[in-house]
C-alpha cells in the first residue's frame, strides 16, 4: 500500500519535473498567456437503489459540493494545463441489510490533473500527463467497469509521450503509461490493488487532408497485490479515420493476446474492433462558445483490463449521445447505452446485459451560472445469482465557472 502511495506522488512530481525541463528548454514563461478558472459545483441526487443490489435495495440521497480551480498557461510552443477539484459527498437514507447506514460512506475525495505539451522543434513534440482521482464511484475503475461496491479507492495515471512528424504525410509517436488502483477501505468483495505498466507505439499516415490511417502496438504488464494472477498482454490494431463536414468517422480492428503467470489459467486471445461516428458544429471550432450541436455513436468490442478475481469479459458496447444548444442558454442532451459482457474464465459461463438511459437539461440562468437537471435509469440483467439490479436516479445541479487572465 505504501509503495503505491509513493508511486502516485512520484507521478505528480514527475509531471511537474517534466514541466520544469520543458520550461528551461523552450523559454516557456516568456511572453505567455495565462487563464485562471475557479469553479464550483453543488448537487443533490436521489438513487432508488444506491448500492446496486438485487435484493434489500436502499434509497439514498446524496449532497455534493465540489470547489476547484483550473489554470492554463500558453506560449507559442508550450501549453500547461493544471486542474484540481475537492469533492465532499454526504449520504442520507435508511440503513440497509447489505451495506448498513449510508452515512458511513460520507467522504472527501477529489481529482487533479496536470498536462504539459511542448513543441521542441518544428517536427518534435513531447508531453506528459498525470491524472489523480479519489472516489467511491465504481465507474472509474475500468473503462468497461461492472463494479457495484462503494469502497473508496484512488487511481493515478502517469503518461509521458513523444511524437515526431516526418512531414505532412507521416508521423510516429510513443508513450509510456503507469496506472495504479489503490483501495482505501473494503466495503465490498473483489478489491485488489492493481498496477499497470504499458508501452505503446503509433504510426500515422495521412492519405489526404481528411483521411488518415494509423497502426498501434501495445504491450503491458498487469499486476495485483491479492490472489489474482498477474498477466502480460499484447495488442495490435489498425485504424482509419475520415472527416466530413459534420462527422468524423473512425473504424478499426485488431488482435489481442493475454497470458497469465498462473499456469492454470488459459491464455485469452481474440479480436477487438470499433466503429465511431462523432459529429459536432465545426463552425465554432477555435471559439470559446460551445458547439451548438453534437452527436456521437460508438460500437466497440474490447476486453476489460482490471479483473480482480481473474474476472475478465469481452465487452460489446453500443452507445449513443447527442445534444443541442438553444439560443446560447438552454442545452438539452441525452445518452443511451447497451453493453454485453461475456465472461471468459467463468465456470458458469456468465453473461451480463447492461442498459443505461439518461437525459440532461441545463440552463444558464446568469453569466457562467448553470442550473441543470439530470435523470436516468440503469438496469443490469445477469446469469449469475445476485448480480442483477436496477436503479432510477434524478439529480439537480448548480455549476459556476469564471475565467480571467490574459486570453
Amino acid at each position: 500500500m505504501e509503495r503505491r502511495k509513493i508511486y502516485r506522488v512520484m507521478g505528480l512530481f514527475g509531471a511537474f519535473g517534466a514541466f520544469g525541463l520543458l520550461a528551461a528548454n523552450t523559454n516557456a514563461f516568456a511572453a505567455g498567456r495565462i487563464i485562471i478558472t475557479p469553479h464550483i459545483e453543488t448537487s443533490y441526487e436521489y438513487n432508488s437503489n444506491f448500492f446496486r443490489t438485487e435484493k434489500n435495495t436502499a434509497s439514498v440521497s446524496t449532497w455534493n459540493i465540489s470547489p476547484g480551480v483550473g489554470v492554463i498557461y500558453k506560449t507559442a510552443k508550450t501549453k500547461i494545463s493544471v486542474d484540481g477539484t475537492l469533492e465532499r459527498n454526504q449520504y442520507y437514507g435508511s440503513s440497509g441489510r447489505t451495506y448498513g447506514n449510508p452515512s458511513n460512506y460520507n467522504y472527501t475525495g477529489g481529482k487533479a490533473s496536470v498536462e504539459i505539451t511542448s513543441q521542441v522543434t518544428n517536427r518534435l513534440t513531447v508531453g506528459v500527463k498525470d491524472d489523480l482521482r479519489s472516489t467511491r464511484d465504481p465507474e472509474y475503475i475500468d473503462e468497461y467497469s461492472q463494479q457495484t461496491g462503494f469502497a473508496k479507492y484512488t487511481t493515478n495515471s502517469f503518461t509521458p509521450n513523444i511524437y515526431y512528424d516526418f512531414g505532412n504525410k507521416f508521423g510516429i509517436g510513443a508513450r509510456y503509461q503507469n496506472s495504479l488502483i489503490t483501495w482505501n477501505d473494503s466495503y465490498g468483495p473483489g478489491e485488489e490493488d492493481y498496477s499497470e505498466n504499458r508501452g505503446a507505439i503509433d504510426a500515422f499516415y495521412n492519405l489526404n487532408r481528411s483521411t488518415a490511417i494509423y497502426l498501434e502496438y501495445q504491450l503491458w504488464k498487469g499486476s495485483y497485490d491479492g490472489q489474482s494472477s498477474d498477466y502480460w498482454a499484447n495488442q495490435v490494431t489498425l485504424n482509419a479515420s475520415k472527416q466530413f463536414n459534420y462527422f468524423t468517422l473512425t473504424a478499426g480492428a485488431g488482435y489481442y493476446s493475454r497470458s497469465f503467470d498462473n499456469s492454470g489459467l488459459k491464455t485469452l486471445d481474440g479480436v477487438t474492433w470499433k466503429i465511431v461516428a462523432d459529429g459536432r458544429d465545426r463552425s465554432r471550432e477555435g471559439e470559446e462558445r460551445k458547439s451548438r450541436s453534437f452527436v456521437n455513436a460508438a460500437l466497440i468490442h474490447d476486453v476489460n483490463n482490471y479483473g480482480s478475481g481473474n474476472s475478465y469479459y469481452a465487452a460489446t458496447r453500443l452507445q449513443l449521445k447527442g445534444g443541442y444548444l438553444f439560443r446560447e442558454k438552454l442545452e438539452v442532451s441525452g445518452m443511451a447505452l447497451y453493453q454485453n459482457e461475456d465472461y471468459q474464465m467463468n465456470p458458469s459461463n456468465r453473461t451480463d446485459d447492461l442498459y443505461v438511459l439518461s437525459g440532461r437539461i441545463a440552463y444558464e440562468v446568469r453569466d457562467k451560472l448553470v442550473l441543470a437537471v439530470e435523470g436516468g435509469y440503469r438496469d443490469r440483467s445477469s446469469d449469475a445469482a445476485g448480480q442483477s439490479y436496477n436503479d432510477t436516479f434524478i439529480m439537480a445541479k448548480l455549476e459556476y465557472a469564471y475565467s480571467f487572465g490574459r486570453q
